[in-house]
């Protein structure tokens, strides 16, 4: 029996999950977890909005709350939903491809937890926040399901998972509520054998490496950790990501990194431009033209790399007239 579901959405999921719950038996014999994106400083309402339409009973998951099936267990804001030793936890945490809850997390301690008897559902979402989870509920031999990227109001995370992990399923929302309720009754058999994964390590099996990057949050080294057949990235203090979260993390760190060159560009070129003016006040002609060649240079970079981050391109017409200005003509 398959009595642990694990539900992932983010942009539009609220939407799909209403569709799911409404479908869901209200004879299922399994527990449901979900996990969903919202704001650290989101009111939680999300169980009192699928109890609209839900025939179970959802309910906000707290730390230790004994496990029930035929319950909808939802993580509340600014909280990762885990297990340990089998038990529902709801801990702080570091965050998980910059996510607090984490869909990755869930997923990965679920299928650590319970194998086989997992059943790991992708929903609508931006980036890929769950597809790394779900490859390990399908290495540990649960069912994966994934929401039909062309039934979802944002399709970044289910054509992610699709491409990663193969999954069992891939059915619009409307379809999963009946699906998850057919999947809690199959009893293992060769249908859950052949969800042994992707091929990878086994289960037990977990690999280090010490890596050359550093933790877009805190800094620190980061290890890649091969288990289960998954490949993720974590620090020391135990921020995690993907490898795709790694790649956006580390696109965020290089357009930070030039924004922060552009402000120094921009405040040095004034600094040696009152420089400049200082010195023809004082008539030190010497230093007056080194200050104001170092302004012009640094303003000539500073112009390029806003127009780099803005998006456009610039052709530099003339270096200095009379007044030692320059002139860039933009082109398309």
């Amino acid at each position: 029996m398959h009595d642990i579901v694990v539900i992932g959405a983010s942009a539009g999921g609220v939407e799909a999950l209403n569709e799911i719950v409404g479908h869901i038996s209200p004879d299922v014999n399994a527990a449901i977890f979900v996990v969903i994106h919202v704001s650290p400083d989101s009111t939680g309402l999300l169980p009192n909005i699928l109890n609209r339409r839900s025939h179970l009973p959802a309910i906000q998951a707290r730390d230790g709350l004994s496990i029930r099936r035929g319950t909808i267990y939802v993580a509340p804001p600014d909280r990762h939903l885990i297990f340990e030793d089998g038990e529902m936890r709801v801990v702080l945490g570091p965050k998980h491809n910059r996510h607090r809850p984490a869909i990755d997390l869930l997923f990965r301690t679920a299928a650590r937890n319970f194998g086989e008897r997992v059943v790991g559902v992708i929903l609508t979402g931006f980036l890929a926040d769950g597809s790394s989870g779900l490859l390990a509920i399908k290495n540990a031999g649960g069912i994966t399901v994934v929401q039909d990227p062309d039934d979802a109001q944002v399709a970044s995370m289910p054509r992610s998972a699709l491409l990663q992990v193969q999954p069992d399923y891939c059915v619009p929302a409307r379809e999963i509520g009946d699906l998850i309720s057919r999947l809690v009754e199959m009893e293992g058999g060769p249908m859950v054998a052949a969800h042994k994964g992707n091929g990878g390590l086994s289960k037990a099996e977990k690999k280090n490496t010490q890596t050359s990057f550093t933790c877009p949050d805190c800094h620190g080294t980061i290890w890649e950790v091969n288990e289960n057949g998954e490949v993720r990235f974590e620090c020391r203090v135990g921020h995690a990501y993907s490898p795709e979260a790694m790649r956006e993390a580390a696109d965020d760190d290089v357009e930070r990194s030039l924004w922060i060159a552009l402000r120094a560009l921009e405040e040095t070129a004034a600094l040696d431009q009152r420089l400049a003016d200082l010195s023809a006040h004082r008539k030190r002609e010497s230093a007056h033209s080194f200050y104001r060649e170092k302004a012009h240079e640094r303003k000539r970079h500073a112009i390029v790399l806003r127009d780099f981050l803005m998006g456009s391109k610039v052709r530099q017409t003339e270096v200095e007239g009379d007044e030692g200005k320059e002139e860039l003509e933009r082109v398309s």
